[in-house]
């Protein structure tokens, strides 16, 4: 429809609705697909920094850090070892905990060594036991990796000893005897006399390593923006032929000469 000033009406709406539609569709796609390249990216960097952190050479506790020393970001997950005694009465338990979707507790033991006294996580056991496993006597030589503490929960409330919220190493420090390392070692396994102990006879479950903080894979990472860039592109290329179409409908309409007799 023309009006007599001979401008078009508008535009073609049905093409219009189509394009938009297909614009849905592409844009979704690409933002779909970046956020999936995304998480591909974090997963990978992920699996490098555990890599990197499992290919240290195991070291003594006492060359990697010192009681009373900050945590350092490169602790996390590092392979130690240390040697010494465990101190079966100043046991924690951790509850609220859960492994392979079983709930339970932690088993945290102070191990007393001629530097200083490190927590060990022992391992998980189901449910909250009255009893805490006893650990070994004698001369104990653990082999694990290492975390760091936790923040007490103020919120939580009180819990009968030996329970606690959370592998608070500020609050251990008044309590265990001798100098704290500011670190817990998460036993992978336990020796006494280079016999090596079998945790499941004490009723525990090894805990594994947390994730570590790592950066993105920047291979991937790139993938997921060119992904980002298509939908971006595809927004720009709808706005450029919507406008194009708008402006060539805006073009005055030329009248038809009168045809003479």
């Amino acid at each position: 429809m023309t009006y007599a000033c001979g401008v078009s009406a508008g535009p073609v709406r049905p093409r219009w609705i189509g394009l938009l539609l297909i614009l849905a569709v592409v844009v979704t796609a690409c933002t779909l697909l970046g956020l999936w390249q995304l998480g591909v990216a974090q997963d990978r960097g992920r699996a490098e920094a555990v890599a990197a952190a499992a290919s240290l050479e195991r070291e003594p506790l006492e060359q990697v850090t010192a009681p009373h020393s900050a945590f350092e970001a490169d602790f996390s997950n590092r392979p130690v070892s240390a040697t010494g005694t465990y101190d079966a009465d100043d046991q924690i338990l951790v509850v609220d905990r859960r492994l392979d979707g079983r709930a339970g507790s932690w088993v945290v033991t102070p191990l007393q060594t001629p530097q200083g006294t490190v927590a060990v996580l022992r391992g998980f056991v189901d449910g909250t036991p009255a009893r805490l496993p006893e650990p070994p006597a004698g001369r104990v030589t653990v082999l694990g990796t290492l975390g760091p503490g936790e923040s007490p929960r103020t919120d939580a409330s009180a819990l009968p000893e030996p329970q606690r919220h959370a592998i608070d190493l500020a609050a251990l420090v008044n309590e265990w005897p001798g100098r704290l390392y500011n670190v817990v070692l998460l036993a992978s396994s336990e020796s006494v006399g280079g016999t090596a102990l079998d945790p499941a006879a004490a009723g525990l479950a090894r805990v594994p390593p947390p994730d570590l903080p790592s950066h993105l894979n920047l291979r991937s990472a790139a993938y997921a923006i060119q992904w980002w860039v298509f939908g971006l592109f595809a927004i720009w290329m709808f706005a450029k032929i919507i406008r194009a179409e708008w402006l060539a409908q805006r073009q005055p309409v030329a009248p038809k000469e009168e045809a003479h007799a």
